[in-house]
């Protein structure tokens, strides 16, 4: 299940290899249908956010980057993170755009967005709300990656907050001020910038990018449903990872009753 396992082959110990894609738009913009249609046109493996988050390293890697101020150390943490992949979208990319531009000057970038931003907002509502909640964060508490991934989520509110002065960041405003900026960050590095939405299919994006058009539909994988079925995940483990410390908590009370009183 995406989020929750990864059966991916590691890439941090194999060959570096060049970062030749970003996918720059934000989650719930395709990225998963992003990541499916750049690693069927030759750009495997691309890195998203799913398979960072069930890997407890890699997820503190990813804050330690975030919370970096430092830029050449953040970039070396960022080189880590990304190597042994080819394109890269989604959350991890959505914290560094202008570092990534910077790191591989020849990288190509793909704005993935929604035709509606006041859609989006209300998709990224209703997709993610639960994880950014109070209640994710007791219920998630037993498990690592489960407080790491609350944790990324305090800093993008932060970067929200510092970014475009609005903590919330399920809204319209975020979603056209974040887009803008990495237009004009492309801008002032002289980079082109294909604006992509999922309708739009395989054609302009191989155009962009120089690959053969593929012979099937573009991939497009239902996010929205996907996290649905991760909360109900993360909502069940986390309950059982609760009464499990309970039970173990009075078994060991019990035990430890019974040779007080032997």
């Amino acid at each position: 299940m995406r989020f929750i396992t990864d059966n991916k082959p590691r890439q941090d110990q194999g060959e570096e290899v060049p970062l030749m894609v970003i996918g720059a738009g934000l989650p719930r913009a395709a990225t998963s249908s992003l990541q499916a249609a750049l690693e069927k046109i030759g750009f495997a493996p691309c890195l998203h956010m799913a398979e960072i988050i069930p890997h407890a390293d890699r997820m503190r890697l990813l804050l330690a980057a975030v919370r970096e101020k430092d830029t050449p150390v953040r970039q070396k943490m960022l080189r880590q993170l990304i190597h042994g992949h080819y394109a890269i979208c989604d959350l991890p990319v959505v914290f560094f755009t202008p570092d990534l531009m910077d790191m591989y000057p020849d990288v190509k970038i793909v704005l993935n967005g929604r035709p509606d931003p006041e859609v989006w907002a209300r998709s990224a509502a209703e997709s993610f709300s639960f994880i950014f909640s109070p209640w994710f964060k007791w219920t998630g508490l037993l498990w690592t990656t489960d407080r790491l991934w609350y944790q990324l989520n305090g800093e993008s509110k932060k970067y929200c907050q510092e970014l475009f002065g609005d903590e919330d960041i399920f809204t319209a405003r975020c979603y056209n001020g974040y887009y803008d900026m990495v237009r004009a960050e492309a801008k002032k590095r002289g980079k082109e910038v294909l604006e992509f939405r999922a309708e739009d299919g395989y054609e302009p994006l191989c155009k962009f990018l120089g690959k053969d058009v593929p012979e099937e539909p573009f991939p497009r994988l239902n996010e929205k449903k996907t996290f649905q079925i991760v909360q109900g995940i993360l909502i069940v483990r986390g309950l059982l990872a609760w009464s499990a410390l309970g039970v173990g908590c009075w078994g060991a009370w019990k035990l430890a009753d019974h040779f007080l009183q032997s």
